[in-house]
């Protein structure tokens, strides 16, 4: 045998027996694992089963909180704390009082996972805090929105938010531009959540023209889903000061703007609106004749500019210009669309079809 076929026959063994070796490492590890989350399992299904009817009891108060938190082992207070979180969604009144109660003494070793190098830990302990102990831990949750971890910072905007405390809405709002990658639609639904308290705060954001754009709109959104009334007025004025400015209005807010004022606007509103939808972008026509549908009186000039948008290129447009001309009874209008056989005939045909269903 040559030394050359000899040295790589003994590289290709080596390489053998390192594959070997790795394999063996690697099933060991998952064996290991295995038998740690079942000891895991085994140990939560045995203390579910002892606090379960204890809690029961006192819920209905047949016992003191007290009895059932002698209970837990100093090492079981993190599962404690997991176990009680399961019941603080769903309870309310007294019976969450006792729950809060039981849940206090645990909290101190949840907050110290703040400091975890885990984001994943620190929004679980973020989450636990603000449903078990929002009025203690208060400081901790706003700490919480400056969080190097994104996940962590949107757990604690969600649960500051859903907390309702004016000063704690007013944190959420300072961060919110930390969160601008995410989808409006949720931040809007996120920040709804605030209530109708945080109406003069959001308007003051929609009216700031040194904002940004999307964080105005994803403002505006959030208005529209509380039906706050003193928005529309705001955002009819933002239209015409992006008119006024003769610059290319931003599609998220000047969108956003429209909607607000079809869904709460008056027909005062209006002069806002009818300059756009002659717009380039087809999104801000579209949201632009939804508002003239909402709010036209029926005037021959409104019809004629639905009828016009009833055949614009953008299908979007030309559906909410025909939903126009059946929202004010324009079926003549609608009708002679549907017969041309031109732009806009499928759409109307299809709103008539609507209409009769």
């Amino acid at each position: 045998m040559s030394p050359r076929l000899g040295d790589t026959l003994a590289a290709i063994n080596l390489a053998t027996v390192a594959l070997l070796v790795a394999a063996l490492l690697f099933a060991a590890t998952t064996l290991l694992l295995r038998l740690r989350n079942a000891r895991k399992a085994a140990r939560w299904r045995r203390v579910e089963a002892a606090w379960t009817p204890l809690l029961v009891e006192v819920l209905a108060g047949d016992r003191p909180p007290e009895e059932l938190a002698a209970r837990v082992a100093p090492a079981d207070v993190l599962l404690f704390a997991d176990f009680l979180l399961r019941f603080a969604r769903r309870l309310r009144g007294a019976e969450r009082g006792l729950l809060l109660r039981l849940a206090r003494p645990c909290l101190p070793a949840v907050a110290r996972r703040l400091a975890s190098r885990n984001p994943e830990r620190r929004a679980r302990a973020v989450q636990t805090l603000a449903l078990l102990g929002p009025e203690t831990y208060g400081a901790e949750l706003v700490r919480a929105l400056d969080d190097r971890a994104p996940l962590v910072a949107m757990v604690a905007a969600r649960a500051l938010a859903a907390g309702r405390d004016p000063g704690h809405g007013a944190a959420v709002l300072a961060h919110l531009g930390r969160f601008g990658e995410w989808s409006p639609r949720y931040l809007a639904s996120m920040l709804a959540g605030m209530g109708p308290e945080a109406g003069p705060a959001l308007v003051d954001l929609l009216a700031d023209s040194a904002a940004a754009p999307r964080l105005r709109a994803v403002a505006g959104d959030t208005l529209r889903l509380l039906k706050d009334l003193a928005a529309p007025g705001v955002a009819a004025a933002v239209l015409r000061a992006g008119q006024a400015a003769g610059a290319a209005t931003d599609r998220e807010l000047a969108a956003s703007c429209l909607r607000l004022v079809a869904a709460l606007g008056r027909p005062e509103h209006l002069e806002s609106v009818r300059p756009l939808l002659a717009s380039a972008d087809d999104v801000i026509r579209a949201a632009a004749t939804q508002a003239l549908a909402q709010l036209a009186a029926g005037d021959a000039a409104d019809t004629a500019a639905l009828a016009r948008a009833a055949s614009d290129p953008s299908p979007w447009v030309a559906l909410e210009g025909a939903r126009g001309l059946r929202r004010l009874g324009a079926l003549a209008a609608l009708d002679a669309l549907a017969a041309s056989g031109g732009p806009g005939a499928l759409v109307a045909r299809q709103v008539r079809w609507e209409a009769a269903a």
